[in-house]
């Protein structure tokens, strides 16, 4: 179960930064970080259901607010991302919000995820931050324009990594 917020712990500290204050990125391996952003995203979405269609943004969000700026996902992390049978494709998070929808080529509407390094907080336990908007397909039904921004502790337990704590950011 998640908690409503995450707290003040060892895993954040007061700082400018409004993504992973003070936190260095977690050096990782590609399938570490694919299965922290499994986590992350099935705390927020059946990712479950065979009919869900979630795409990737192949940006990272910045340390900033908002989503101006951020560095390119590495190719092999976008690559481990796309063999997973969750993740359908790649599309961009328009970094303002329009007021059409956000239109992405695909096979059916769903979700796109915009996701932050992983942040070590200390022993097995990562914060990442995730902004999912809702697209419509070329062609399809008008999707209603939905965005949200969560932030989670995600914790290794054995080989599996599992959202521990979750935190509603503002609308970005």
């Amino acid at each position: 179960m998640l908690l409503a917020g995450i707290g003040v712990s060892a895993c954040e500290r007061e700082t400018s930064a409004y993504r992973g204050p003070d936190l260095p990125p977690a050096d990782l391996p590609a399938a570490d970080v694919v299965s922290i952003y499994r986590a992350a995203a099935g705390a927020s979405l059946q990712i479950g259901n065979p009919d869900l269609s979630i795409l990737v943004d192949p940006l990272y969000l910045p340390r900033t607010a908002g989503l101006a700026g951020g560095d390119s996902i590495p190719p092999e992390l976008l690559r481990a991302l796309r063999a997973t049978r969750w993740v359908k494709g790649a599309c961009s998070i328009p970094v303002t919000p329009q007021s059409d929808p956000l239109r992405c080529d695909a096979e059916r509407a769903g979700y796109v995820v915009r996701y932050s390094p992983p942040f070590a907080c200390g022993g097995d336990t990562v914060q990442v931050h995730m902004v999912v908007q809702q697209y419509a397909i070329p062609g399809g039904p008008v999707e209603q324009r939905m965005r949200f921004e969560r932030a989670y502790h995600v914790v290794r337990a054995g080989s599996t990594w599992r959202a521990l704590s979750e935190a509603r950011m503002p609308p970005p």
